[in-house]
Formats: C-alpha cells, structure tokens, sequence
C-alpha cells in the first residue's frame, strides 16, 4: 500500500485514485473488470455481450465515483463531534461568546465505514445487487485543537494518517494511505460544530390576543383544510 503526503484536505476519491472525476471512472470501470468484481452478479445472465457487460461496468463506475466526493474533513468531523473532551469543552464554551478552550487529545482512531449498494438493470430487468464496501481509517497523534463557542475552529498541531479502502463484492478495488499535517493543511473556515443547535423558543403571541383566531387544524386526504 502506498502512503503520500496530502497536502489539504481532499476527497476519497483523491485518497484512494488520486484522480480527477473523469480519470476516476475509467480507473474504476478498469479495476471493476480486471478483478472479475460483477461476474458474479451477471453470471446467470447469458444474454449480455462483452460491450454490455462493459457498459454495465462502467456504469457502476460512475455511479460509486459520485460516492467517492465525500469530502475527508467531514468525514472526520463525525469523530471529533463523538469525542468526550471536545463536546465537554463545546458546552463550556456554547454560551461564552470570548472564551476560548485549547484540547489536547490522546492519540486516537477515528473509523468511518459506508455500504452503498447499487441494483443492476438492463433493459428494465433486474439482474442482482452489487455491494460496495469504503472503510476510511484517521489515526491521529499529538492533536490540539481549539474549541470556541462550541465549534472546532482550528488544529495548532497534530499529525494524520489516513487509510482508504474499497471493496465490490468483498473483493478490493483500491487501497491507498496519506499523510495529513493538520496545522498546515486544514482551514476550519466557520468551524465545525460539535453539539447540536439549541432549539429556539417559541414565539409568544402578543399580550391579551393568546388563542384569539385559532381554528383546529383538520387534515383531509393529506392535506390541511
């Protein structure tokens, strides 16, 4: 397995292929064929041809490259938003708009796994299900983060090695690692927030015309009335 330095944070589809949206289909459609990936699922299926099964291939291709857009940060983001000293550190600061909290974390793993499946069809007909499998692995050290107003709105320090991997039909189609160097590579921007909006208060009604006009409200066939 090769292992590069990203230089910012990028896509699975960089990690993995290291590839441009349209390079990445033919990249896919090639390894998709040469491990035989759907024979399986269209081996009961004597009428296709060799241009159809390509096709078929191909097609399957482009739809797991729209998959693999997912952006590596938000990915990550999932994890800290999980992570106790983070979201302990959010609360202190949710309502503190000038204070500022630095974490240091522990060396930890952050694992984000996803399962899309996609139906094959020709002609209208269903000829089986292909079963993808992406696992990507953060394994991060010396993180330090800095928490305000319950969002995560830098990284001072921190190193990050990022693993990918992607299956069809359990069989491995890519596997690649990448260095991250947070401090100078991740731009938080906003921030990402790490506890879920506060719900707003009701709107009061002015005073003395509480209940005035309220009509129950009657649903008919979906709709209200």
């Amino acid at each position: 397995m090769t292992t590069d330095t990203l230089h910012r944070p990028t896509t699975v589809r960089e990690l993995l292929l290291g590839a441009e949206p349209a390079g990445a289909t033919d990249a896919l459609a090639e390894a998709l064929h040469e491990h035989g990936a759907v024979q399986d699922v269209l081996a009961g299926t004597s009428r296709l041809t060799a241009p159809v099964t390509h096709a078929v291939e191909r097609e399957l291709a482009s739809v797991v490259d729209g998959f693999l857009a997912l952006d590596l940060l938000d990915l990550a983001a999932g994890g800290w938003r999980r992570h106790a000293a983070l979201r302990e550190a959010a609360r202190r600061t949710r309502n503190a708009p000038d204070s500022e909290e630095v974490v240091a974390l522990a060396n930890h793993r952050i694992v984000s796994g996803h399962s899309p499946h996609v139906d094959v069809l020709v002609d209208g007909a269903r000829l089986g299900t292909v079963q993808f499998d992406l696992r990507v692995v953060f394994d991060l050290e010396a993180l330090v983060a800095v928490v305000r107003q319950a969002r995560l709105t830098a990284l001072r320090s921190g190193r990050c090695l990022v693993t990918g991997r992607l299956a069809a039909q359990q069989i491995v189609l890519a596997q690649r690692q990448g260095r991250l160097e947070l401090p100078g590579a991740v731009e938080l921007h906003r921030g990402i927030r790490l506890l879920p909006e506060a719900p707003q208060p009701p709107a009061s009604a002015p005073a003395g015309l509480t209940g005035l006009g309220e009509q129950p409200t009657v649903w008919a066939r979906g709709r209200t009335a």
